[in-house]
């Protein structure tokens, strides 16, 4: 069911819901697990750009890494860990 907001989620709170979802999920990060988050994120109200910002962020600070780009799929890497976890 969709998250009931009455104004779009701000980019912190995009940032920390995303962060929660990867901690929470199972460790390692499972295969497509990530494309599975993204999709739950849009069914809760988050804008995809501001999603896709926060990926974009993570990649930069060596958080993860893309192992399927088509599906935007990544994998955590020890820094990610550190971050995640």
């Amino acid at each position: 069911m969709p998250r009931r907001k009455r104004s779009p989620a701000t980019p912190k709170e995009t940032r920390d819901w995303l962060k929660k979802a990867v901690h929470s999920a199972p460790r390692p990060l499972p295969p497509g697990f990530f494309p599975r988050i993204l999709e739950q994120s849009a069914h809760e109200g988050f804008a995809r750009e501001e999603l896709l910002n926060t990926l974009d962020e993570w990649l930069n600070y060596g958080y993860c890494r893309i192992i399927d780009p088509i599906a935007q799929d990544i994998e955590i890497t020890p820094e990610g860990e550190k971050f995640f976890y």
